[in-house]
This record gives structure tokens, sequence and C-alpha cells, in this order.
């Protein structure tokens, strides 16, 4: 054996000794070694906020959205359609009665000249 791994070998030799020794402590041990290395781990690791219920509302957002853009450009278009009706009406209804005040008012006006 080299000179460099001689020390390597006692410690393990140590840690071989002192497991056998202390089972109980070595497992507890390795337990929290591992709990840490795992806290570390998800520490560490990058957070990715779309999980699978975020990726599936989202998806649904958009396809209700692509629906809901026709849509909202027909409803527009048929409230433009019925607002210039409802003017139209309006006028024609102004004009009805205008018709009908200028008959009563010829009416009237023949009534005086028999």
């Amino acid at each position: 054996m080299s000179t460099s791994s001689r020390p390597i070998a006692d410690c393990a030799s140590k840690l071989q000794k002192l497991a056998r020794e202390n089972p109980a402590c070595t497992l507890l041990t390795a337990i929290g070694c591992g709990i840490a290395v795992g806290f570390l781990v998800r520490t560490l690791r990058p957070h990715t906020p779309a999980s699978r219920t975020v990726r599936l509302l989202a998806d649904m957002r958009d396809r209700l959205h692509d629906i809901a853009v026709p849509v909202r450009r027909q409803t527009e278009h048929l409230v433009e359609s019925s607002a210039d009706a409802v003017k139209n009406g309006v006028a024609h209804l102004q004009n009805l009665h205008l018709e009908r005040g200028l008959q009563k008012l010829g009416k009237r006006f023949k009534g005086l000249f028999p």
C-alpha cells in the first residue's frame, strides 16, 4: 500500500470497529445523514411551479380562451347590429309620429275650409 492510502485505511478500519461496537448509534447516524442529504438536495433543487394541476388548469384556461375569443367577437358584432337596429327603429317611429301628427293637422286644416 502507498503512504497516502494508509491513513484512509486506518480511518476505515476504525469506523468499522466503531460500527460493530455501537450498531444503534451507527444506524441513527446513517439515518440522520440521509435525512440531511435529502433536505439539502430538496433545498438546492430548483422549484418548478408547473405541477400537474397547474399545467392542467393552464391548459383548460387556454382552451377556454380559444373558445371565448370568437364568441366575444360574434357578440360584439351582434351588439353593434342590435344597436343599429334600435337606432333605425327609433328613427322610424319618430317619422311615423310626425306623419300622424301632420295627418291630424291636415284634417283639422281641411275642416277649417269646407
